[in-house]
């Protein structure tokens, strides 16, 4: 399997490597983020010990790693049943005298979880072995509350001793290329959409064949590789108790049902009850609150999945489980319900965000990218009405200063000045001047669009192909 990007964590790694110090490094983040990955595809140009842990008792877990002291050592003295993980440890400062060395433990909450000296352990090879060059201690693992709550956090086993944490992200959508090449960006906008960055999942695509296809055969048949992958991911997290009622609250989201009365309502909980399942899924990264990004002109707070493949799976397969019990039923939910639903989900849950990131990326003073909403009382001919109005984009410097509001399209029509009259208004609630504009659009722009961005500086007129 190739190995594509973290350049950045790769090179955090690197300057542990070469440090005149003992070190120990958490790398933590969700299942399938990469983090073993990493970890092998880094410590393969090195001398290193990698033991990953499973769920199983504590004879296997040191059955297990004595067997991979006894490959790394040469001594098959390890091979026979270490007594405990003391013994282990000790093993360890063996390897210590032999010369410089990686040792990584990932997954390690099922080891702490089985052994509550493990910890200890840890700091007392750490404290012995500060200034020993020699030790390249990593501990790893996809339970992120644990991690945050009894790894990294204040009073948890590493605080005070460990020299530098990594917590994994996802890629973002202009990092997927390798996994698709030869893809246009209309498609790479598509694929992220659908599969988000996460680099299980996109390693799962075939190149060969178009995306339908792909989504059929890793996510719709009944044995596709990412069939039921939230449900492993749920099961995953140890604050995780009801993995049902997470299940329902993600799937109430995705449905629609977004304000916190309205997901308590579908799940049948009180409100307070559903704020609680709610706060753990943002704990996660999985939920997150969605505000208007200057937090002020919309009162309004609405709940929102954050990873898109998670997006797709709630809104196309979780409601469809009855429909997905062979290859045959899957092929024709694949062209009756997700196909023809394809592209407005991309326009609702994946280009906004391409467009937010570029304006990130692309937009000096901006610090933060998001959407604005706001209502404003209007006179039509049945009265005054409260009116919505929002900006797809908007960009806020460090000051909270709005520094630009933008229009994202993605259709088959040219995009035309109805997105420009919008962002008028939405100035003027805001009670500010108007500040450039940026224009997204997979199709093209109207006549007097572009009339419009020759005339006056600050409206730009920005293509899928600019964005690639």
């Amino acid at each position: 399997m190739a190995f594509f990007n973290r350049t950045d964590e790769l090179q955090a790694l690197q300057d542990r490597w070469v440090s005149k110090r003992g070190e120990l490094v958490i790398v933590f983040g969700r299942r399938r983020v990469g983090k073993s990955r990493l970890i092998t595809h880094w410590g393969s140009q090195r001398r290193h010990l990698y033991y990953e842990a499973t769920g199983g008792s504590e004879r296997d877990h040191l059955d297990d790693i004595g067997r991979e002291i006894a490959r790394v050592s040469g001594r098959r003295v390890y091979e026979e049943s270490l007594a405990s993980w003391r013994a282990a440890f000790a093993a360890f400062e063996d390897l210590l005298a032999d010369g410089p060395i990686l040792i990584a433990l990932d997954e390690f909450q099922f080891v702490a979880r089985r052994n509550a000296e493990i910890g200890s352990l840890v700091n007392d090879l750490i404290e012995r072995h500060k200034e020993d060059a020699n030790l390249r201690l990593i501990l790893a693992g996809s339970d992120v509350s644990f991690f945050e709550r009894d790894v990294v956090g204040y009073g948890a086993i590493s605080y005070g001793r460990r020299t530098g944490s990594l917590r994994l992200e996802p890629f973002q959508w202009s990092s997927i290329e390798p996994f698709i090449p030869g893809w246009s960006v209309e498609n790479r906008i598509r694929v992220w959409a659908v599969y988000g960055g996460m680099p299980y999942y996109l390693d799962a695509i075939d190149p060969a064949n178009d995306l339908g296809e792909n989504i059929w055969r890793t996510i719709l048949i009944p044995d596709g590789l990412l069939r039921h992958e939230p449900e492993f991911l749920l099961a995953q997290e140890s604050r995780i108790r009801e993995r049902d009622t997470y299940m329902s609250v993600v799937r109430a989201i995705a449905a629609g049902h977004t304000k916190l009365g309205e997901i308590a309502q579908r799940i049948q909980r009180r409100p307070g009850d559903a704020r609680s399942y709610l706060e753990t899924l943002e704990d996660m990264r999985l939920v997150c609150r969605r505000y208007p990004v200057t937090r002020q002109g919309g009162t309004k707070v609405f709940y929102a999945i954050t990873d898109p493949f998670l997006r797709f799976w709630f809104r196309f397969v979780a409601p469809y489980e009855s429909r997905l019990q062979s290859r045959e039923s899957a092929r024709r939910h694949l062209h009756e319900t997700v196909l023809g639903a394809l592209e407005e989900f991309v326009s609702r849950e994946g280009f906004e965000e391409v467009c937010h990131r570029w304006a990130l990326e692309h937009i000096p003073e901006a610090v933060e990218v998001g959407r604005w909403w706001g209502s404003k009382r209007v006179r039509t001919a049945d009265g005054l009405r409260t009116r919505r109005y929002e900006a797809d984009m908007a960009a806020i410097d460090a000051s909270g200063r709005i520094v630009a509001l933008g229009s994202c399209k993605w259709s088959t029509s040219l995009h035309g000045t109805a997105g420009l009259d919008k962002l008028q208004t939405v100035s003027q609630m805001l009670g500010i001047d108007l500040p450039p504009l940026y224009f997204f659009d997979r199709t093209g722009f109207s006549e007097r669009l572009h009339e419009i961005a020759h005339e006056r500086s600050g409206v730009h007129l920005i293509t899928t192909t600019d964005m690639s």
